[in-house]
């Protein structure tokens, strides 16, 4: 696998940190985007207050844009189908009309301190939010009020990620845990615990009855666990130079992961052996996404840069 070592400017957008890129799911932003066939869109979410969409075929164009100012900036974004869920620095969730940006309505108050991570469940009937304070909460999608609160972790939470099925939620946090909740009884299930240094994100495979999740954080190692075992399945050390800083993992098993040390490292998902590294930011890369086929990486960096990466998915 490669990154292809080549990258697109996707104009001038944003001024500060980009904390989150994600790639649009089919529909979204009414032109049929991110499914088989059709074009590719990538929301990028900014410290600066700012969200913007971007259609990157068949060329590069911004389909939507919306700005929020002396909010904390836009910290995580999850998609409903006609709208974006936004959590921001200043502990509201906000919800915006994915055609026209527009701001349909503010949660206020999601998670004091501030919102870091969001996620809706498969059947859009609640989602989740995590904050600074490491409480996960569950909200209901139509009435926007609390169904329940979940707190064990003690750092912030990094990661979320609902289950198939909408019954169980897996969270990780900077407190070096990774909890897997069952929503119905409102209890942990399970808790891992990352031996050294904070984890700073996380990603999740479930395949089955088998969960893995691979984290990554200050030790500057990946972390490989199968969620049934008490221990890690493999630890690669040093997979960094610094402190790594995001993850994603693509339909074809490729496992990418950004780090304080500017790099960018694709991995097999499966050994754990290095594919591919390249070089692109000028300071921390801070989010990472991959499209639905695989084939293109986005990241999002301090630098305030998007980068759009070919991947090759042959491993």
């Amino acid at each position: 696998a490669g990154a292809g070592g080549s990258f697109e400017l996707l104009e001038e957008s944003h001024c500060a940190a980009i904390s989150e890129t994600v790639f649009a799911p089919p529909g979204s932003f009414g032109i049929n985007g991110g499914g088989e066939g059709g074009p590719k869109i990538v929301v990028s979410a900014s410290a600066d207050g700012s969200l913007h969409a971007w259609s990157l075929e068949p060329c590069l164009r911004s389909v939507m844009k919306a700005v929020c100012k002396n909010v904390g900036g836009a910290t995580c974004v999850a998609f409903t189908p006609d709208a974006l869920l936004t959590g921001w620095g200043d502990g509201n969730v906000r919800c915006h009309d994915s055609a026209s940006g527009e701001l349909l309505w503010t949660l206020p108050n999601a998670n004091p301190g501030g919102v870091t991570r969001v996620a809706t469940a498969h059947g859009l009937h609640f989602f989740v939010t995590g904050g600074v304070n490491g409480e996960v909460r569950i909200w209901d999608m139509r009435t926007r009020s609390m169904i329940s609160h979940l707190k064990e972790h003690s750092g912030r939470v990094v990661a979320l990620a609902v289950l198939d099925g909408d019954q169980h939620v897996v969270s990780a946090s900077r407190d070096r845990s990774v909890i897997t909740w069952d929503l119905i009884r409102e209890r942990r299930v399970s808790s891992h615990q990352q031996r050294i240094g904070g984890i700073n994100a996380a990603v999740v495979c479930q395949a089955a009855d088998m969960i893995q999740v691979v984290s990554v954080g200050q030790d500057r190692s990946l972390t490989f666990w199968d969620l049934r075992e008490p221990q890690p399945l493999q630890v690669v050390p040093g997979a960094h130079g610094q402190e790594c800083t995001c993850a994603a993992l693509s339909s074809e098993g490729v496992l990418a992961t950004g780090s304080k040390d500017q790099r960018i490292k694709l991995w097999d998902f499966e050994t754990g052996r290095l594919l591919a590294e390249e070089h692109g930011h000028c300071k921390s890369v801070l989010s990472l996404a991959f499209s639905a086929d695989g084939r293109t990486l986005v990241s999002g960096g301090e630098d305030a840069v998007v980068m759009v990466w070919r991947v090759d998915a042959r491993k």
